[in-house]
């Protein structure tokens, strides 16, 4: 018997016609199946690729600290001698004291929380001599004038470095030439007042440090 089957060319054409669609598709959906399985990976991606703000405001706290240690510090301290008579936890325990000893040039200096009775200022030890006298002695101190926010602390520099009054007076005078005019400038006029009642060179910038360091914020001082 001849079980051979005879196609004519239409039919070979039909198969070969589906067998090309069926490929075509199986890629489709092969492909489609690739693409829904990438996008979560993509989506992780982009999720990692943004930046974090922590480090952005850490970087931000490190410039303000430096700027705020840029401002505080405004040259090396200076080394100074002072004629102390006592210290006191109050304003007004100083004073009472002062007028009780009848120390009309001493004055309260304020630093770290208390009132020392000084009755003299200077860059050198003899200028604090305390001359043999009960209770008295001579204390050293650094004064490092501040960058403050009014500009003072340069001039206070000045004051602390002179060592004759009339560099003190220049610097007055100075002042008062570059003043805006109707304007008054504090520190000249608390040089004009000290200088008022004393020409004594450690007693006007024991009077002027007295002034500063009642804020604390144009000076500090380390003993």
């Amino acid at each position: 018997m001849n079980f051979k089957k005879k196609y004519t060319k239409m039919t070979i054409m039909l198969a070969l016609g589906q067998g090309v669609l069926l490929g075509i598709a199986a890629v489709a959906i092969v492909g489609f199946i690739l693409l829904k399985t990438e996008k979560p990976e993509s989506a992780a991606s982009n999720q990692v690729e943004v930046p974090a703000s922590g480090p952005a405001k850490e970087q931000a706290g490190g410039k303000d600290d430096a700027s705020k240690e840029d401002t505080a510090a405004a040259g090396t301290p200076i080394t100074m001698y002072a004629k102390q008579h006592g210290v006191f936890s109050s304003k007004e325990s100083a004073t009472t004291f002062i007028a009780d000893e009848t120390l009309p040039k001493a004055t309260p200096i304020h630093a770290n929380g208390q009132f020392y009775v000084w009755s003299a200022l200077g860059l050198s030890e003899a200028d604090a001599d305390p001359a043999g006298a009960e209770g008295v002695f001579r204390k050293q101190v650094r004064v490092s004038p501040l960058a403050c926010d009014s500009g003072e602390g340069e001039l206070l520099r000045s004051v602390m470095s002179a060592t004759k009054i009339s560099e003190i007076q220049d610097l007055v005078a100075s002042r008062k030439q570059t003043a805006e005019a109707g304007k008054k400038d504090a520190f000249t006029s608390n040089i004009t007042a000290i200088t008022a009642f004393t020409e004594d060179l450690t007693v006007i910038k024991m009077h002027v440090l007295a002034h500063y360091a009642e804020t604390g914020k144009c000076v500090k001082l380390d003993f």
